[in-house]
C-alpha cells in the first residue's frame, strides 16, 4: 500500500505546489498590474488638470490682450494657486527619473511664469501688453504645456507597455495553467491506473492462498467455491464463508483435543492401576501365603508375624505414594533457613550412608539463603533425591549436596526472568543417567529399580513446579548423575499445569 500510495501522495503534492505558487503568481501579478495602473491614471489625470489650468491661463491672456480689462488679470490670479495644488499632486504621482525630470521643467516653466505675471498685473505698466504677449505665446506654449503634454504621453507609454506585459504574463500563465491542468489530469489518471494494477496484483495474490485454503478446507468441511476471476464482493464472500468453515474447524479440533485429553486421562488411570496392581500384588502374595497356615497355628512362627507386618507396611507405604502422586498436597509456602532444612535433612539418611561406606558430604552455600517454599515437601524432594543417589552409589562411592544462589536465570516455563533463585545440587559417582531414558526421567512410572514405583522423581517434580521452580538431570562430568532443581527467593506466580496435573484432577473427579 505505501509503494503504490506514496508516488501518488508526492504527485498530488507536487500538483497542489504548483497550483498554489500560480495562484500567488496571479495574485501578485493582478496587484502589481492594478498598482501601476492607478498609478499611471492618477498621473495622467494629475498632468490633464494641470493642464487644462494653462490653457484657462493662456485663454484669459488672449483676451486680456484682446479686450484689455484687469478683470481677466484677476482670474488669472485666482487660477494660479488652483495651479500649484495641481503641480504638486503631478510630482507625487511621479515615480521614474524621467517623470520627475519632466515634472521639474514644468515647475520651472510654472515659477517663470508667475514670477513675470506678478509684473504683467501692475496696472498701467508700459511693458504689460508685451510681457502678457510673451506669457501666452511662449512661456506657457513651450515651458509649460510642451512639458506637459510629454509627461501625459511617458504616462500613456508606460500604461500601454504594463498593459502589453500584463496580457503576455497572462497568456503565459494560461498555457502553465493548462500545462498544469493537463498534467494533472494525465497524473491522476496513470495513477489511478497504477492503483487499479497494483489493487488487481493484490486481488490475484489473494485468490491464489485462498484457492488452496478453501481446497484444504473443503476436504474436512465441505467445498468453498472460488471463482477464477474474483472481485471485492468475491473475496469478501469468500473470506466470510472461510472464517465460518475455520470456526467450525476449530471447534472440532477443540472437541478433539478435549477427547484426547480424556483418552490421556484414562490412560493415565490405566497406568496408575497397572502401576497399583503391579505393586500390591508381590505383598499381597506374602500376606496370602502365611494367612493360608492360619488353619494350623501352631506352624506359624514370629518371623512369619514379622514378614506379615513388613508387607503390611510396605502395602501402606505403597497406597500412600499413589495418593500423593494422585492428589499433591498444596504448597503451604513460607520463609524457610534452606542452609538448616539441609542439614537435617543429610542428618537422616547419614546412618544409612555409613552403613553402605558411602561418603556423604554436605557443603552449604557461603551466605544463609532463605527461601519461600513448603519446608515439608522441600525436605521429600531432598530426601527422595538423596536416597536415590545412595541406592545409585556402590559401597566406597561418594554423594555431595550443594546449595547455593543463581542470580538470575530463566525458568522454562515461565515468560519472564526471575532475580534470585535457590539452587540445591545432588550429585553421585553412580553409573549415571539410564542410556535412552534421560529424558523421560521424571515420567511417572519410569525406574530402573526392581522394588520401585516410578514415582519418586515425577512427584519431586510436580512439588519443585509447584513452588514455581524446575529440576533438571544430566550426567556430571566425572561420571554419575547430577539432579538440580531451583526455588525462587519471592513468592512465585502459580506455574501452568502438567500433564500429571490434568490426571491427578481427573482421578479427583473419579
Amino acid at each position: 500500500m505505501r509503494r503504490t500510495t506514496l508516488p501518488v501522495i508526492a504527485v498530488g503534492v507536487l500538483l497542489l505546489g504548483a497550483g498554489v505558487l500560480s495562484a500567488w503568481g496571479v495574485h501578485g501579478l493582478h496587484r502589481r498590474s492594478s498598482d501601476i495602473l492607478s498609478q499611471n491614471v492618477s498621473s495622467i489625470r494629475a498632468a490633464e488638470e494641470f493642464e487644462t489650468v494653462a490653457h484657462e491661463l493662456r485663454y484669459r491672456l488672449k483676451r486680456f490682450l484682446g479686450t484689455g480689462n484687469q478683470r481677466h488679470l484677476e482670474e488669472i490670479s485666482g487660477l494660479l494657486p488652483r495651479g500649484t495644488r495641481r503641480l504638486d499632486r503631478a510630482q507625487r504621482r511621479a515615480t521614474t527619473p524621467r517623470e520627475r525630470e519632466l515634472v521639474e521643467d514644468i515647475r520651472r516653466g510654472y515659477e517663470d511664469f508667475v514670477a513675470t505675471f506678478d509684473r504683467v498685473a501692475v496696472a498701467d505698466a508700459p511693458e504689460q501688453p508685451e510681457l502678457a504677449g510673451h506669457l501666452a505665446d511662449e512661456v506657457i506654449p513651450n515651458d509649460i504645456l510642451a512639458y506637459t503634454k510629454q509627461y501625459i504621453e511617458l504616462n500613456e507609454e508606460q500604461l500601454a507597455d504594463s498593459t502589453e506585459r500584463n496580457q503576455a504574463t497572462a497568456n503565459q500563465l494560461m498555457f502553465g495553467l493548462l500545462l498544469l491542468g493537463t498534467c494533472g489530469g494525465v497524473a491522476g489518471l496513470l495513477a489511478g491506473l497504477a492503483i487499479a494494477r497494483r489493487v488487481n496484483r493484490i486481488i490475484v495474490r489473494l485468490s491464489l492462498p485462498l484457492r488452496h485454503t478453501a481446497g484444504k478446507l473443503g476436504k474436512v468441511v465441505g467445498p468453498v467455491a472460488v471463482s477464477a476471476d474474483p472481485g471485492f464482493d468475491d473475496l469478501e464472500s469468500v473470506l466470510q464463508t472461510i472464517s465460518e468453515r475455520v470456526s467450525t474447524v476449530v471447534e472440532r479440533l477443540q472437541e478433539n483435543q478435549r477427547e484426547i485429553l480424556r483418552a490421556e486421562q484414562l490412560a493415565a488411570v490405566g497406568q496408575l492401576a497397572a502401576g497399583l496392581a503391579h505393586e500390591l500384588r508381590n505383598p499381597l502374595t506374602s500376606v496370602k501365603t502365611i494367612l493360608q497356615l492360619a488353619d494350623a497355628p501352631e506352624e506359624l512362627t514370629g518371623r512369619d508375624l514379622d514378614v506379615l507386618k513388613q508387607e503390611m507396611t510396605r502395602l501402606e507405604e505403597a497406597v500412600q505414594t499413589f495418593l500423593d502422586f494422585a492428589r499433591p498436597p498444596r504448597p503451604d509456602k513460607r520463609p524457610v533457613d534452606l542452609d538448616e532444612l539441609l542439614t537435617e535433612t543429610v542428618e537422616l539418611v547419614r546412618r544409612r550412608a555409613e552403613q553402605n561406606r558411602i561418603d556423604l558430604d554436605y557443603r552449604p552455600a557461603e551466605q544463609p539463603i532463605v527461601a519461600v517454599a513448603d519446608a515439608t515437601q522441600v525436605r521429600q524432594v531432598v530426601l527422595n533425591l538423596l536416597l536415590n543417589a545412595l541406592d545409585a552409589v556402590s559401597s566406597g562411592g561418594a554423594v555431595r549436596l550443594e546449595s547455593g544462589i543463581d542470580s538470575e536465570r530463566a525458568v522454562p516455563h515461565r515468560r519472564r526472568r526471575r532475580r534470585g533463585w535457590a539452587a540445591v545440587r545432588v550429585a553421585d559417582t553412580g553409573k549415571g543417567l539410564p542410556d535412552g531414558l534421560a529424558d523421560r526421567i521424571f515420567e511417572p512410572f519410569m525406574s530402573t529399580k526392581e522394588s520401585g514405583t516410578g514415582l519418586g522423581l515425577s512427584i519431586c517434580k510436580r512439588i519443585v513446579e509447584a513452588h514455581g521452580g524446575e529440576i533438571t538431570a544430566a550426567d556430571g562430568p566425572d561420571g554419575g548423575a547430577v539432579f538440580t532443581f531451583r526455588l525462587p527467593l519471592e513468592p512465585p506466580q502459580p506455574p501452568p499445569l502438567s500433564p500429571e496435573v490434568h490426571h491427578a484432577e481427573a482421578l479427583d473427579c473419579r
